[in-house]
């Protein structure tokens, strides 16, 4: 039962945040490891130099980035969805876990 209301749950999550998934093109890795991100990217997303990001991985295949002061809003967002589902204390230990520090700092 907890797996089919997470499922829901992250269904719902999802399709808010769907409509908004573009694909800016692609990028080399240098020998440093730098990235380049595209212009329609930075300028879409307002980046400019000197922003911090937050880097994730998923499914070991997937890189995302997001600036650091929009991940405590995305948590909170997350968090709203989860609300009377009896799964916010596991997701809040889970993210503060795993972003505490980014959650925390941006209020």
């Amino acid at each position: 039962m907890k797996n089919n209301t997470f499922q829901d749950l992250h269904k719902k999550i999802h399709k808010k945040f769907q409509g908004q998934d573009k694909f800016y093109g692609t990028t080399t890795i240098g020998a440093r490891g730098q990235v380049v991100i595209p212009a329609k990217a930075r300028d879409e997303l307002k980046l400019k130099p000197g922003d911090q990001l937050v880097v994730m991985g998923k499914f070991g295949k997937v890189l995302g980035l997001m600036k650091t002061e929009e991940m405590s809003a995305f948590v909170k967002t997350i968090m709203r969805n989860l609300a009377g589902t009896g799964m916010e204390k596991e997701f809040k230990s889970h993210f503060e876990k795993t972003f505490g520090e980014i959650i925390n700092s941006k209020k």
